[in-house]
């Protein structure tokens, strides 16, 4: 609809007579006046029943236009002289083809998508690819793109912007505030250097983008993969290193999927197991002892390798008072973080523990 409008906004300063596009049961939908959209033309039922692809009435002249051999609009201009019929053939012609196009462009993103969510036979795909003109056997990258709902349509629209012009991108929204984009990657290097480079700089020129338009996003970065029928696989992973990024990652903006880390295994831990592991660790729920300064300071211990300088320094305490708080965990817990074995163990079952937190409280259906 939009792009017929456009057509006729276009068309508006050419044409010397009034002109419009309604629908088969003679709804205007565009029209040179805009105070005729919305209104019907009676004449539309005349013109359908007609063999003839023109027809007039006293004032007017129509155009069926085609689809598919199926009539889906009808062209209209105020005239019935030859200028008028040329004119009006010309701008049907126009709003056709353009309505033709763009059909061909939602019908690859309808199947893009399919492929994406594995709607499609592996077998079919490379036999309907041809007919949009992809070429399955050039390497592709899934990246997932997180915002909310009231900021989804404006990204996608950036989104598109930026990579619509491209033959070998596509851009498609999945829902009100995701939007995926596949990459063709041949031009990027196998080498993982060349790779991990390339990740990210466009993840990164991605969320300046969004973030410069007051937009904030969270970017997931899948797998590259060899063929365009392996891109579930990557969009599986890119929906995957989102959901572990924002888990266990705090201000986490990329995630990647080769970049998960511990946060890869333990997502994949049975709920059962993390919570055996966690009454192993902290008996008597032990990890609820600790005060809000204590926590942060384990977290900046952590930050800084274990360094107690570095953590005094950043957290402008004394040192004496860092060693007060590392022996109340070691007292509460039983681990001390200057011992590297209890400092790993107390790391993974933090993280464990934000794990559970999270299934417990979170509503996310981030993967479908």
């Amino acid at each position: 609809m939009e792009e017929i409008k456009k057509c006729i906004r276009v068309a508006a300063p050419i044409l010397k007579a009034e002109a419009g596009v309604m629908d088969t049961n003679g709804l205007i939908i565009a029209s040179t006046n805009p105070d005729m959209e919305g209104q019907t033309d009676s004449a539309s039922r005349a013109v359908m029943v007609s063999e003839d692809q023109f027809s007039s009435t006293s004032d007017k002249t129509y155009m069926k236009i085609s689809l598919t051999d199926q009539v889906r609009y009808i062209a209209y201009l105020n005239g019935t002289d030859a200028e008028s019929r040329t004119n009006l053939s010309l701008l049907g012609e126009w709003i056709r083809s353009v309505v033709k196009e763009h059909g061909s462009d939602a019908e690859k993103e309808l199947f893009t998508k399919n492929v994406l969510l594995e709607n499609e036979l592996q077998g079919d795909i490379p036999i309907k690819a041809r007919d949009f003109k992809i070429n399955c056997n050039d390497p592709r990258l899934v990246i997932v793109v997180r915002t909310s709902e009231e900021q989804g349509a404006n990204t996608l629209d950036i989104l598109q912007s930026i990579y619509g012009e491209s033959s070998d991108s596509t851009v498609i929204a999945m829902d009100e505030s995701t939007s995926i984009i596949v990459l063709n990657v041949s031009e990027v290097g196998e080498a993982e250097a060349d790779r991990s480079t390339y990740v990210d700089e466009i993840s990164e020129a991605i969320l300046d983008s969004l973030n410069n338009e007051g937009i904030t996003a969270y970017i997931g970065v899948g797998s590259f993969v060899p063929l365009f029928q392996q891109i579930a696989k990557s969009y599986r992973d890119a929906m995957l290193a989102l959901r572990v990024g924002k888990i266990f990652e705090k201000n986490c903006y990329i995630s990647k999927y080769n970049q998960l880390g511990l946060g890869r295994l333990i997502y994949q831990l049975p709920s059962t197991l993390c919570r055996m592991f966690i009454d192993e660790v902290f008996p008597n729920e032990a990890y609820k002892s600790l005060d809000e300064d204590t926590i942060e300071t384990i977290d900046c211990f952590f930050k800084n390798n274990l360094n107690g300088s570095e953590t005094s320094r950043e957290l402008f305490v004394h040192r004496n008072t860092l060693v007060y708080r590392l022996d109340k965990v070691k007292k509460n817990t039983g681990l001390d973080l200057r011992s590297f074995d209890d400092a790993v163990l107390f790391k993974m079952a933090s993280m464990v523990r934000t794990y559970l937190q999270y299934l417990e409280t979170s509503k996310d259906n981030m993967i479908r």
